[in-house]
């Protein structure tokens, strides 16, 4: 059976607004009386709509144009924006209907959560979000393995402390019974590279070594030969083609486990997910990983990457976009959705 499967962060998808909007009340009061400032109010939080309306468009029309079976998503606030996304913006613009949806909650301070939705039936949703350090430990993990210095990886002390969990989000375990046979899915968001890639690495290469043990426990000694990895690691092992070594996916990359679909895509220049405005550059942080058996059954299967709802800034696309996209904003997510198809 043909399977299309995306992944996508699709950027706060919130049912409450939590951002604020930029103020066009920034001058006091005082300054033209309060009646003036309670309508400068409405108008800054209508226009905050407005965008966010446009931009949960932008995104269904993402998702529509990738004509997923299944989407990994990230960044989403609970099932109730899930469903309201899905009722409200998918199906009416296009897309596949996609009854089978899970939100499950993780560690995010904010609420962000992982999702997925489906047009097939999900067979099994497992939250991994209590995932320690200790079991990594026992599992024979060590940051000094990947480069880090005892005191390095001590320095912060949740990194010291074995009771630490593993995800800053969660990975999400997908199981889908296809034609008999069994797929599973890890849906993931690891630490954002905040403030400084260098900063946050210890985090990635522990959530990194997180996915990989959770392969070997949860699908390899099981006897499950097909799986994958989706979801935005928030770090790249490569630029514009050439390697670049200063990321912590090692303990997943390099594990044997997985392998990287992008690295398919036969022009480097089209290997990025997302454009970073501040030092312009084309990043490849949203993967597809495929178990070595489901890369071998899928010797042709590449990446298609949506690039029609990112914003103007982004100049390299050189193909069409959705009509009123901003140059900043609105706009799908900062993120394109990636999508593959398989035989499963």
């Amino acid at each position: 059976m043909r399977l299309r499967i995306m992944t996508f962060n699709i950027d706060n998808l919130f049912a409450r607004r939590t951002l604020a909007p930029e103020p066009l009340d920034a001058l006091p009061a005082a300054a033209f009386g309060e009646a003036e400032a309670a309508r400068r109010r409405l108008l800054t939080e209508a226009a905050a709509l407005l965008l966010d309306d446009e931009a949960r468009g932008f995104a269904a029309l993402a998702i529509r144009a990738g004509r997923p079976d299944l989407v990994l998503l990230q960044e989403v606030e609970s099932a109730q924006a899930l469903t309201f996304f899905h009722d409200h913006y998918l199906v009416p613009l296009g897309g596949q209907a996609m009854p089978h949806r899970a939100v499950l909650e993780g560690n995010d301070p904010r609420g962000i959560s992982l999702a997925v939705m489906s047009r097939l039936p999900l067979d099994g949703i497992v939250s991994h979000r209590h995932l320690t350090l200790e079991t990594l430990f026992d599992a024979g993990f060590r940051f000094e393995d990947y480069g880090i210095s005892h005191r390095s990886a001590t320095h912060d002390r949740r990194y010291a402390d074995p009771e630490t969990r593993v995800f800053s989000r969660d990975c999400q375990e997908v199981r889908l019974e296809v034609e008999g046979r069994s797929l599973l899915l890890f849906n993931v968001h690891f630490k954002a590279a905040t403030p400084s890639r260098a900063h946050t690495l210890l985090s990635r290469l522990a959530e990194a070594a997180g996915v990989a043990h959770l392969l070997r426990s949860r699908a390899e000694r099981r006897g499950q030969a097909h799986w994958l990895v989706g979801g935005d690691l928030n770090d790249y092992s490569h630029v514009e083609g050439e390697a670049d070594a200063g990321h912590g996916l090692g303990p997943l990359l390099d594990s044997g486990l997985v392998v990287d679909s992008m690295q398919r895509l036969a022009a480097p220049a089209e290997r990025w997910t997302h454009f970073d405005p501040e030092d312009g550059c084309y990043r490849h942080l949203d993967h597809l990983l495929l178990s070595p058996a489901l890369a071998a059954a899928n010797p042709a299967a590449v990446p298609e990457i949506v690039r029609a709802g990112q914003p103007w800034r982004a100049e390299r696309i050189a193909g069409p976009r959705f009509p009123r996209v901003g140059w900043d904003r609105p706009k799908a997510s900062d993120h394109c959705p990636m999508v593959l198809e398989l035989e499963v």
